[in-house]
């Protein structure tokens, strides 16, 4: 069974590399990497469809609740409210 990941989203999107990449990819790879980036950074849909759609297939409380590491959530709260650090 694979561990959770160890990757911290934060308020903005971070670059990684290809080992990383490579971790976090489907034994086929068939997915782009585009420096540092998942799919192509000039047209970001199937990145957005993608997410979105492993979002709805989790759930949102799974992702905060679960997924999400601690300073994340204060991210996310943070971002929530509507207040800027």
């Amino acid at each position: 069974m694979l561990e959770k990941s160890y990757l911290i989203p934060k308020r903005e999107g971070q670059l990684f590399d290809y080992e990383v990449w490579d971790e976090h990819t489907s034994e086929e790879h068939k997915w782009e990497f585009w420096g540092g980036q998942p799919f192509s950074p000039e047209e970001p849909f199937e990145r957005d469809r993608l997410l979105i759609c492993l979002l709805y297939s989790a759930g949102l409380e799974y992702f905060v609740k679960e997924l999400l590491p601690e300073e994340s959530r204060e991210i996310l709260l943070t971002l929530l409210q509507g207040e800027d650090k």
